[in-house]
């Protein structure tokens, strides 16, 4: 299932890549999700900056059908490969993640792009969730829950862009 968001910042592409690739940042947004523990990483390979992200999850709202495969947490580990900027200072990166244990991945894109004034981070993801005959069935709820927690990370970026 597909998940496309993006978000709006008064920052220039350099200053909303600081953000995200911020230790600082990216454990501060684990906070606002409600993480139990989390591990944040930013390296350099090269030109590009990877951030890797590990956050353990209380499973709340989760369907009774998904109950079984995911315990009383989860732990949703996330990698970002943001690759050298462009010479309008825009960025892409390769997204891939999982849930832990369980057959739900995800894959895709994100781009911080500038736009007039402003700068939109966006990303577009594919989430599966590789079950047969009710996979399709969770996905909505597995997009749901990521799109949740994007939004958050969101708003906490355009505070950290107005600071």
């Amino acid at each position: 299932m597909e998940l496309k968001l993006s978000a709006s910042y008064d920052a220039t592409p350099e200053e909303v890549f600081a953000i995200v690739t911020d230790p600082a940042f990216r454990e501060q947004a684990c906070e606002k999700t409600k993480a139990l523990s989390y591990d944040v990483r930013v390296s350099t390979s090269g030109g590009d900056t990877i951030v890797a992200v590990t956050r353990k999850m209380e499973a709340v709202d989760i369907p009774d059908m998904a109950k079984k495969f995911v315990g009383d947490t989860l732990t949703v580990v996330q990698t970002e490969t943001w690759h050298a900027a462009a010479a309008d200072g825009s960025r892409t990166a390769d997204v891939t993640g999982e849930i832990s244990n369980t057959p739900v991945t995800l894959k895709g894109s994100a781009r911080i792009t500038p736009a007039g004034a402003q700068t939109v981070q966006s990303i577009d993801l594919d989430v599966k969730v590789n079950v047969p005959l009710i996979g399709k069935k969770l996905e909505p709820t597995v997009v749901e829950a990521i799109e949740s927690g994007l939004r958050k990370e969101h708003d906490l970026g355009r505070e950290w862009a107005g600071r």
